[in-house]
């Protein structure tokens, strides 16, 4: 995981950010500012490795605060984001690994949270390479996602298993963890649940939640509950119970129309 420090102008924006690389399953947020001259004292101290960063942020002007995070004994790296591309040149200059115009797209952050990790874990993007038609952990790309096979560790993490996309009965989100859970089996990893789902490569696989996949010929049972949401029980060893979102509860009855 990488630890990232957040410093926008507004709050809320600050938020979205947050919640935008949260969402990557790569970084952990580990704190965020409104103004520069909080922000820099906090990255001081808590030396993240990575700050995405207002230009226009308020207290000092962004180029000049990114120039004073190059110099802490820490320096992290750079991502900008900006609602013009005006500031571009002097952002590169300081080796920002990105610069992201507002308003923000998951993709955008996502291409940019993949950019710092070759910079931060080089070895690591490289060996998360596609090998032989086997996924290895942190991979970030997918070829031919029916045929490949998963690795996760066993229980006690000596032994890795490889899992088939018809074993899954459900991807869910739990403390920073992305958890599988096949019938008997639950595997905690740190794959991002956007290329878990295109490994699953949809049917019979419905997102359901923000941090919620399952497997619809594993469900043992799905009830409406309230206005337009559903609950689904699982047939996974825990008996697992998920309620949808309403975007999930749209997905799956579109899903349950069409599918056999």
């Amino acid at each position: 995981m990488i630890r990232a420090f957040v410093i926008e102008d507004e709050p809320l924006a600050g938020q979205h950010m947050a919640a935008l690389l949260d969402d990557t399953w790569q970084v952990e947020v580990i704190g965020n500012a409104t103004d520069g001259v909080e922000g820099l004292r906090l990255c001081a101290e808590l030396r993240p490795e990575a700050v995405f960063l207002d230009i226009n942020v308020p207290s000092t002007e962004g180029v000049s605060l990114a120039t004073q995070l190059t110099m802490l004994a820490h320096p992290p790296r750079l991502v900008f984001t900006a609602d013009n591309a005006e500031h571009a040149a002097g952002a590169f200059r300081l080796e920002a690994v990105d610069y992201l115009l507002k308003p923000l797209d998951p993709s955008q952050v996502a291409d940019a949270v993949d950019r710092l990790l070759t910079y931060l874990r080089p070895f690591q993007y490289v060996s998360a390479k596609l090998t032989g038609g086997v996924l290895t952990p942190g991979s970030m790309g997918f070829t031919d996602t029916i045929n490949e096979l998963l690795p996760v560790s066993g229980v006690d993490r000596d032994e890795i298993r490889l899992l088939s996309r018809r074993e899954v009965v459900a991807v869910l989100r739990r403390c920073r963890r992305t958890w599988i859970h096949t019938v008997l089996e639950e595997f905690a990893t740190y794959y991002p649940l956007g290329e878990l789902m295109l490994w699953l490569g949809g049917d019979p696989f419905i997102q359901v939640g923000r941090h919620a996949v399952v497997n619809l010929r594993a469900a043992q049972h799905i009830i409406r509950c309230g206005n337009r949401l559903y609950h689904v029980k699982l047939h996974d060893r825990l008996g697992s119970e998920i309620t949808t979102s309403r975007s999930g509860a749209a997905r799956l009855t579109a899903a349950l129309k069409t599918w056999r």
